[in-house]
């Protein structure tokens, strides 16, 4: 693991996941921006110090010249994001694997790289979008892809928080400031953090790609360098209209994310806060709910009925199928990948690159197409 040392978010609900599939383990990281807080965060986690390193470049050096049967299968990338890019690069080098955080880089001639190496390597690289974990949300895959809703017409997507309604990043919060450093987070704040949440659960819902954006982004919160609130119209490759907002000034707000799908025979309802629960709305007025409680697979325990989902479990389903992908490459068999892949991770940086292009003052076209070339 890089990242996700003593003060991550995201780091400990990566390796309780990894953990919860039974069959990954954590052998060896580099934890922190400083050589002190990666040895701080080994030792947290009971890691011998010949397997905790100060520095990423060294981990990957060290660990590949390791013998097979020690060597990590791959790196988990859970460090701030104007990181993803040089360790992903650095490890497909070294001959590992990768599963990433979102966003997978912070720009387009990133990620663009990024496609080139693993063509050249072949190696897979993973998203860890925990989305696809959730059970309802491939139920509701299924339900559309059978025509359920009919055709698609219109998609209304909500991610709000409300964490950073004031100048955190001021104030002493790790989170809030490399989450608000352009330097770190890249050129876009909450649509990138948030909002390519709202973009990846569109297509993955509706199996349509967006094709373009128009925009109305902005900073709420004076002195701060990103956006921390937008709205974006998008139109779908079906011709499917669709809204996102994303805001992480929300004030009361703790990020509920809730996407609603409507076509000509039906509706669909999905809420975050409400993750085992599937509401399906017909043209005849009737209504049903539907409740998930069975296994995600043999490896991955699940709560049963009327128990949350969380987004361990959920992060556990990618981790799974991350983990059976490299074991049937390794066998050499067949095992279509059934987590976030490099294609939606490029995907997802190709939508906040053209919300950023349709944003500018200077833009005076309504409409920008997502382009990835």
């Amino acid at each position: 693991m890089v990242g996700g040392g003593k003060e991550s978010f995201i780091g400990p609900f990566h390796r309780m996941a990894a953990h919860m599939t039974g069959r990954v383990e954590l052998v060896c990281g580099a934890f922190g921006n400083t050589r002190h807080r990666s040895f701080e965060g080994g030792e947290d986690l009971f890691l011998g110090r010949d397997r905790v390193y100060g520095a990423y470049r060294d981990m990957l050096r060290k660990e590949a010249s390791l013998p097979a049967d020690s060597r990590p299968d791959f790196v988990a990338i859970t460090a701030p994001n104007n990181l993803h890019y040089p360790v992903a690069m650095a490890a497909l080098d070294a001959g590992f694997h990768v599963l990433c955080e979102k966003p997978l880089t912070t720009n387009m001639d990133e990620v663009l790289n990024l496609q080139r190496k693993v063509e050249d390597k072949k190696l897979l690289v993973g998203l860890a979008h925990s989305y696809t974990g959730y059970p309802m949300v491939r139920e509701a895959q299924k339900l559309i892809r059978e025509g359920r809703v009919g055709t698609i017409r219109r998609v209304v997507i909500e991610c709000p928080q409300g964490w950073l309604a004031t100048r955190l990043e001021t104030a002493g919060n790790r989170q809030a400031s490399w989450r608000a450093d352009p330097r770190r987070c890249g050129p876009s704040g909450c649509m990138a953090d948030v909002g390519s949440h709202g973009a990846y659960l569109a297509e993955l819902f509706t199996g349509q790609a967006i094709t373009e954006v128009s925009a109305d982004i902005r900073g709420c919160v004076a002195g701060r360098q990103v956006d921390d609130d937008g709205a974006v119209l998008f139109r779908l490759a079906n011709g499917a209209q669709g809204v996102l907002w994303a805001s992480q000034v929300a004030v009361g707000e703790t990020g509920g994310t809730r996407i609603r799908i409507f076509g000509d025979k039906g509706g669909l309802l999905w809420e975050l806060e409400n993750p085992n629960t599937l509401t399906i709305h017909s043209v005849t007025g009737s209504s049903e709910v539907r409740h998930s409680g069975f296994p995600l697979s043999p490896q991955t325990a699940t709560p049963p009925a009327g128990r949350t989902e969380s987004l361990c479990h959920a992060l556990a389903y990618v981790y799974t199928q991350f983990a059976e992908s490299i074991l049937a490459e390794a066998e050499k068999r067949d095992h279509p990948p059934a987590y976030p892949s490099l294609a939606d991770g490029i995907r997802g940086v190709a939508f906040v690159d053209a919300v950023l292009r349709n944003s500018r003052q200077e833009n005076t076209e309504k409409w920008t197409k997502l382009t990835i070339a």
